[in-house]
């Protein structure tokens, strides 16, 4: 939705976390005469026009336009009973894809791995001297993006992409798992709003040949293609020559390999020098709660890798530290999310003890065969059972493979916790 359409009409901002308040002062900006109405749960200071969340339906005269936070689901009945009304519903992310600008935008989605694939290409473009920004639902939000950039790296959640009006300049969609069914509904309907990417006409889709169901995708591009950019034995060819070797490339697991393989696909579809930009990877520093290795303390290691919400990521944790005693934190939140091939891989792994907690830990220690199976009381708890197990030089990870959001704010605060308790 363009601003002129916005001009005339009453609009109201629903969701006053990051992506909302930058929203505001957006618009405050663009139109500082307008009365904007400000929709939320809970009271909001300095709001003119404020409308109580769970009184919002009896207001739906007073506004022609909703801009939906994400994590307010597009499947809300408030939704719908919205647009029974006429009320335009539409997002941030709908409102800056319209915005005219020069640069090219490059848009990137996956179940897992996104915030990574974002930041590293990101990374990749600044150092070999480019004109790059960063934002999206990797933390910065779009409409608070400088507008003169030569190229936008966009990191875009299913939240997001749901119901995206518009496309990217090149499309990333990494993979597809379970996920985020609360929101989504079904975990098929999950996959169609995140392949609505994919829909939006980019004149380039990126995507894991490894995925079955992208494999009509239009425009498409692929990665982990033995034939165009991929990864064999710590190198990485373009087809059969090769481009690089990766011993100096900083993330651990094969999975960042593939989110590096995407990175450079983005990069030789922009006409970039592939190898200019793999050597650029080699600084890239990582993100914190990602794989995040720190210590020694006391002669063990320490892994955060509190962004795991689902098994496939776990899986990915634990084939990055082969061969090494671990004690791995699991559980969160329950999203109906299917464990069989994590359950079976730690079962099959004599060196890793499993410390299961939260919403999801008695369904994970029931499911668990092994003998090396505990159930702790919370976080703080299962970091003291790891520290009384695992033996020196072994790994402790909190790996969760769970959402965060049955006993933390998000991810980053359990995150934050885990290292706090691994230092006391």
């Amino acid at each position: 939705m363009n601003l002129s359409e916005l001009q005339n009409r009453r609009i109201a901002i629903w969701g006053m976390g990051r992506e909302g308040t930058a929203t505001l002062s957006f618009l405050r900006g663009e139109f500082p005469d307008k009365e904007i109405m400000i929709i939320n749960g809970d009271d909001v200071e300095d709001a003119e026009n404020f409308i109580p969340e769970d009184k919002m339906l009896d207001h739906l005269d007073q506004f022609d336009v909703v801009i939906k936070s994400p994590g307010i689901s597009y499947y809300h009945d408030a939704v719908a009973k919205m647009r029974d009304h006429g009320i335009i519903v539409t997002s941030a992310t709908n409102i800056w894809f319209a915005l005219p600008r020069r640069g090219k935008v490059i848009a990137i989605t996956g179940s897992n791995g996104k915030s990574t694939t974002s930041a590293m290409l990101h990374h990749m473009l600044k150092t070999i001297g480019l004109d790059v920004a960063l934002g999206g639902n990797i933390g910065t939000p779009l409409l608070s993006l400088r507008d003169d950039a030569d190229y936008y790296v966009v990191e875009l959640s299913s939240y997001q992409t749901c119901d995206l009006q518009f496309a990217p300049d090149i499309a990333v969609l990494l993979n597809l798992h379970p996920e985020h069914i609360q929101w989504h509904r079904t975990h098929p309907q999950y996959y169609h709003d995140k392949c609505n990417l994919l829909r939006r006409g980019a004149a380039v889709n990126i995507v894991n040949a490894r995925e079955p169901r992208l494999a009509e995708t239009k425009n498409k591009v692929t990665f982990n293609d033995r034939d165009k950019i991929h990864f064999e034995n710590g190198i990485i060819y373009n087809g059969d020559m090769p481009v690089g070797g990766t011993e100096k490339f900083p993330l651990l697991g094969d999975h960042n390999l593939e989110n590096l393989c995407a990175a450079l696909t983005v990069a030789a579809e922009l006409g970039l020098v592939v190898t200019e930009c793999l050597k650029a990877s080699f600084t890239y520093p990582g993100l914190k709660h990602r794989l995040q290795v720190f210590g020694p303390i006391n002669s063990r290691m320490f892994v955060n890798d509190s962004i795991s919400t689902d098994p496939e990521a776990t899986i990915a944790a634990l084939n990055a530290l082969p061969g090494e005693d671990i004690a791995l934190i699991i559980g969160g939140e329950d999203r109906k999310q299917d464990y069989t091939d994590m359950c079976t891989l730690i079962d099959a792994r004599e060196n890793v003890t499993a410390i299961c907690c939260y919403e999801t830990g008695p369904r994970l220690y029931e499911q668990l065969t092994t003998k090396k199976k505990q159930m702790a009381d919370n976080l703080e708890d299962a970091v003291k059972i790891a520290k009384e197990i695992t033996p020196e030089g072994g790994y402790i990870v909190l790996s969760p493979a769970s959402p965060s959001y049955d006993a933390f704010k998000d991810f980053e605060q359990r995150g934050d916790l885990f290292i706090e308790y691994a230092k006391t």
